[in-house]
């Protein structure tokens, strides 16, 4: 389980289980079947680094050294959204070769991708392209809780503890 030990350094194990369990829930609801059979297929998918079930908004994918730059030409993909198909993405570091040009025939992005190229939109991608890429960060959303990182005060400013 070196997948779910990294995930849970990444982003804690409150963070990690909510996740996961939300991932069951799911799986239960679209395929009927048992409690304790939907965890044991979401954490092995989870642990297995399966993109399907670990891809979540504000995360930041980063290609694998073993995939050809001509067939993922973004070194590293940041969640904006993940969607009932697929993840809605930014580009966030564009091989120099892809990005000789914005568009055209030089350019090694897919000719549906080229609109996205120019580092400030988003494209929906399907959830299996994140298999060439490795999870990097993840900032879940429970990170921005006022409760989450020491913060003891959350009352704005001036406003006085009753």
């Amino acid at each position: 389980m070196n997948t779910l030990k990294s995930l849970t350094d990444l982003i804690g194990a409150q963070a990690l289980g909510d996740h996961l369990t939300a991932a069951v829930q799911d799986l239960i609801d679209r395929e009927q079947i048992d409690r304790a059979d939907a965890y044991q297929r979401i954490t092995d998918a989870a642990d297995a680094g399966a993109p399907a079930v670990l891809a979540a908004t504000r995360q930041m994918w980063v290609r694998r050294d073993d995939v050809d730059p001509e067939e993922a030409p973004a070194r590293q993909l940041y969640v904006l959204e993940r969607t009932h198909t697929g993840v809605f993405v930014t580009f966030v570091d564009i091989d120099q070769a892809a990005d000789d040009t914005d568009d055209g025939e030089h350019a090694n992005v897919v000719p549906e991708l080229l609109p996205y190229n120019d580092h400030s939109l988003g494209a929906e991608l399907p959830v299996e392209v994140l298999e060439m890429y490795r999870l990097e960060a993840w900032e879940p959303f429970e990170l921005l809780l006022p409760t989450v990182g020491g913060i003891d005060n959350v009352r704005p400013q001036g406003e006085r503890k009753s």
